[in-house]
């Protein structure tokens, strides 16, 4: 019985093990393809954020540098300057300055402005006439800039100075215009420089949710750069794709994901990498969420399905061992079941068997005792016959003895028809027709004695019909009728026949005498019933 409390406790455990595998697969699953796309999802929406605000910042700078480019003043500096003297120039040059210093309030990030002429020379509006930003503009920044061919756009960042003092050196970002004369679009008359402070596009993205953030320009050029230590870089994963990054989305890459958001605007772009190990810190509430409800609903089932299986094995086992008892013959054996279920209707079930076995036993042992006692008695029963059968074998003797020999047979016989009745409460029913052939001679022979003369008796009795089976004492009453009832009465001699034959697996026997008969009317009236029933 421990063996089957073990089992379904086995068979419990298994379910319950494959239930906390198929939810650990669906939680991997979820994990692996719904909340890695989601939190995906929540991240390129972030970084496209990032973007827009990085785009409004730029179409900002872009139509503030269009105000001051194709305003009047500034279109006359760039058109008149080489064609004044020294003073005009100087005239002229203060007054853009002052110009364009005017709407320098607007944007908090512009620190500086350059006017540059198509022949490559700069006015810094910090400087004037110094030749400090004449020399910046041989720095790769610019140079780079001028070989894309671009009519506008930003720079690289770039270290220089903000005003005049030596320790204003700071991170620059540079947006470059080409200037066209407004009346002849296609004449180029120079180029205009707003130069901004690079922390305010640093601070916005250092604001930024990510830890691994690259902003690139539209040929790859790192604008800027947040790394994240012990994970790969973002600008490295961008060079890495290639192509593949050109395009904006998310990219799988070795332990985790690379999202890459254009800008609108411009061709820069920016990207950021999500590791697997950032997305599982992300996710892992709800995982710890999952595998606790999954254990709480685990161990929920054993602790509910075990007092069930007590509840059945319980009874089981008391079932077990009152069937054991019984099996070693203890019929006094009573088990109680007290669960109100089909358990406890079989426990009754079992108390009724062994009740009615005790007392079907009983009745056995008494059946058995009755039997005894009746063999006793038959076997006591028996001594009168064989006193009997020695009274009459001495009676025999006797007349042997005398000489007189008819004595001898008629007792003789008489003593064979006397075991044969006998016989008659045995268990042996059926004879073979020789046997009762046999019987009948003796009885005929005692009969010869006592009515001498009377009557004689004819046999034909076919050889294979000797074997055949008979009721015990089937002839003798009909000879016996034949010879009271026939014979007798007529006094004189008469004869009997017996006749005995066997035919398609029957066995006919015809018994015929001489003798008065039986009045028509009288057969007539023995018979009458039988017809009326509609017997033949």
């Amino acid at each position: 019985m421990t063996r089957l409390r073990t089992v379904i406790f086995r068979r419990i455990v298994l379910v319950a093990a494959i239930s906390f595998l198929l939810s650990a697969g669906f939680t991997y699953y979820y994990y692996n393809h719904i909340l890695i796309g989601q939190m995906m999802q929540e991240d390129k929406a972030k970084l496209s954020q990032t973007v827009r605000q990085l785009d409004y910042m730029s179409d900002d700078i872009s139509n503030f540098t269009l105000t001051l480019i194709i305003a009047e003043r500034v279109q006359q500096f760039y058109k008149t300057y080489d064609r004044l003297d020294t003073f005009d120039q100087f005239k002229s040059l203060q007054d853009t300055f002052t110009f364009v210093d005017g709407y320098k309030g607007l944007r908090k990030e512009v620190t500086s402005y350059a006017l540059v002429l198509p022949d490559g020379r700069a006015f810094w509006n910090v400087a004037g006439n110094d030749g400090y930003f004449g020399e910046r503009l041989k720095e790769p920044w610019y140079l780079n800039f001028i070989r894309s061919d671009a009519e506008f756009g930003f720079t690289r960042p770039h270290r220089m100075l903000a005003d005049q003092t030596p320790d204003s050196d700071t991170a620059i970002i540079s947006y470059v215009v080409t200037v066209r004369d407004i009346e002849k679009p296609g004449r180029t008359i120079g180029r205009f420089i707003v130069n901004l402070d690079y922390s305010h596009f640093q601070a916005l993205l250092d604001f930024s949710p990510f830890g691994n953030l690259a902003w690139l320009d539209e040929s790859g050029g790192e604008l800027y750069a947040k790394p994240s230590r012990g994970e790969p870089s973002a600008v490295d994963l961008v060079r890495e794709l290639g192509d593949a990054a050109e395009k904006e989305g998310a990219f799988r890459v070795s332990n985790g994901y690379l999202l890459v958001e254009r800008f609108e605007s411009t061709d820069w772009r920016l990207a950021t990498f999500i590791s697997q190990s950032s997305l599982f810190d992300r996710a892992k509430i709800v995982l710890y969420l999952l595998a606790f409800f999954t254990l709480v609903s685990t161990s929920l089932i054993l602790a509910l399905m075990m007092p069930a299986i007590f509840r059945i094995t319980r009874p089981i086992m008391r079932l077990y061992h009152a069937m054991n008892a019984v099996s070693s013959g203890n019929l006094q054996t009573f088990v109680r079941i007290e669960t109100g279920d089909e358990l406890e209707k079989l426990g009754t079930g079992f108390n009724r068997m062994t009740s009615q076995l005790r007392t079907h036993i009983e009745e056995s042992i008494r059946h058995e005792k009755d039997k005894r006692e009746l063999e006793m008695e038959l076997l006591l029963s028996q001594l009168n016959p064989h006193f009997v059968y020695n009274t009459l074998n001495a009676v025999i003797y006797m007349a042997q003895k005398q000489g007189n020999a008819d004595i001898a047979r008629m007792v003789s016989a008489f003593i064979r028809v006397l075991q044969d009745a006998v016989k008659i409460g045995g268990d042996q029913s059926l004879v073979p027709l020789s046997e009762e052939v046999a019987l009948l001679r003796s009885y005929i022979e005692i009969q010869s004695f006592r009515y001498a003369d009377m009557f004689r008796v004819e046999w034909a009795l076919e050889e294979r019909s000797l074997d055949c089976l008979v009721p015990r004492v089937l002839i003798q009453p009909f000879v016996e009728n034949a010879i009271f009832h026939g014979i007798c009465p007529k006094d004189e001699p008469g004869t009997i026949r017996i006749f005995a034959s066997e035919a398609d697996g029957a066995l006919l026997i015809r018994i015929e005498d001489d003798g008065i008969g039986i009045e028509p009317d009288r057969l007539h009236t023995i018979w009458e019933p039988r017809e009326k029933k509609g017997s033949p």
